[in-house]
């Protein structure tokens, strides 16, 4: 047995488009009505990561140095994005005293490399210190058994192209020389 709802009668608020909306929705906020193409979804998943923000630092920090000069992007880097602010890491105090008396131009050039939300303010903050990178020291190479290595070099012999062949040879002996 089956039941049909019978829709709401309007009220003409728009309240009943936004209700509708919400009826065929799951939990998820994607219709049940069978899979749902990625081209549909990234949009939704690309906003809620905010990723476009992220993405626009990351542009924004590979073009540093264009934006704000050498010298000065020696010294400093951008931090992150909050509310139309740029925080910017600044390696010491007296460069966050010197900064702020430019920081009228420094905006004016960051906007003109931004799309998008224009930032409009600039924050200073001292850069984090380094974090102490773990020792990796790689095995000394052993030395290759040579009958190894031939029967190895036998093998590959039926690879046609000689580039591709010398490659993957290097390559093991690389990998042979570190094997434990």
């Amino acid at each position: 047995m089956c039941i049909r709802l019978q829709p709401a009668a309007p009220t003409g608020n728009g309240s009943d488009r936004r209700c509708e909306q919400m009826k065929k929705k799951t939990r998820t906020g994607y219709e049940q009505s069978g899979p749902t193409p990625m081209r549909e979804m990234f949009a939704d998943v690309y906003a809620a990561k905010q990723w476009g923000t992220q993405w626009r630092l990351f542009r924004l920090l590979r073009q540093w140095p264009e934006v704000v000069g050498a010298e000065v992007a020696r010294l400093t880097a951008p931090a992150f994005f909050r509310q139309g602010t740029l925080w910017i890491f600044v390696q010491d105090s007296a460069w966050m005293h010197h900064l702020q008396y430019v920081k009228t131009d420094l905006i004016a050039r960051i906007n003109r490399h931004l799309e998008g939300q224009p930032v409009t303010d600039l924050r200073w903050q001292l850069s984090p210190p380094p974090q102490p990178q773990p020792e990796h020291r790689s095995p000394d190479p052993r030395a290759i058994d040579p009958e190894r290595e031939q029967s190895f070099c036998q093998m590959t012999e039926a690879i046609a192209n000689r580039e591709s062949r010398e490659a993957l040879q290097r390559l093991w002996r690389l990998f042979a020389a570190h094997d434990e």
